[in-house]
C-alpha cells in the first residue's frame, strides 16, 4: 500500500497531466483570447496557477505558510505583473515552476501530507483542486472558442 505522501504526489501528477491536456488543443492565438474566466485568457489562467504554485514552493522552502492577505487583490496583482508575458513565456515559466514545486514536494516532510495539516490544505488547493478547476474552465471555453482544428 502506498504511503500518504506518495498517494498525494501521484494525485498531483495525474491532475497535472489532465491540466496539461486541456492546453494541448490550443494554439498561441487561442491562449491570449479573453473569456476563460471573466476577462482572463488561458495565458492569464496559466499565470495564475503558476503564481499559486510558486507561493507553495516558497512556503515549502521556508517551512512555514505566510498568509497572502486579500486573495482577490493578490490574484489581481499577479495578473498585472504577468500581463506583458506572451503565451510561450507563460508556458515556459509554468513548466519551470512546476518542476521546482515537484522537487520541493519530494523533499517535504511526510507530516505535510497528512489530513488537517495546514500544508496539506495548501498543497491540495494549489495543486490538484486548482488544476481540476481551471482545466475544466479551459476545456469548456476551448470547446467553443478555440481556432485550432479538432484533434490537432
Amino acid at each position: 500500500m502506498k504511503d500518504r505522501k506518495s498517494a498525494v504526489l501521484a494525485a498531483i501528477d495525474d491532475s497535472w497531466r489532465q491540466f496539461r491536456r486541456s492546453l494541448d488543443q490550443l494554439v498561441s492565438e487561442d491562449m491570449s483570447k479573453p473569456g476563460v474566466l471573466e476577462q482572463q485568457s488561458v495565458t492569464d489562467v496559466i499565470g495564475h496557477i503558476t503564481t499559486w504554485e510558486w507561493e507553495l514552493v516558497s512556503a515549502l522552502d521556508r517551512g512555514r505558510i505566510e498568509p497572502v492577505g486579500n486573495v482577490d487583490h493578490f490574484n489581481e496583482q499577479a495578473v498585472k505583473r504577468k500581463a506583458n508575458n506572451d503565451s510561450r513565456q507563460t508556458v515556459e515559466e509554468m513548466e519551470q515552476v512546476h518542476r521546482s514545486l515537484r522537487d520541493q514536494l519530494a523533499k517535504a516532510p511526510t507530516a505535510y501530507f497528512e489530513p488537517f495539516d495546514p500544508f496539506r490544505e495548501m498543497i491540495d488547493s494549489c495543486t490538484v483542486l486548482h488544476y481540476q478547476e481551471h482545466a475544466s474552465q479551459i476545456r469548456i471555453w476551448a470547446s467553443s472558442h478555440s481556432i485550432a482544428p479538432p484533434n490537432a
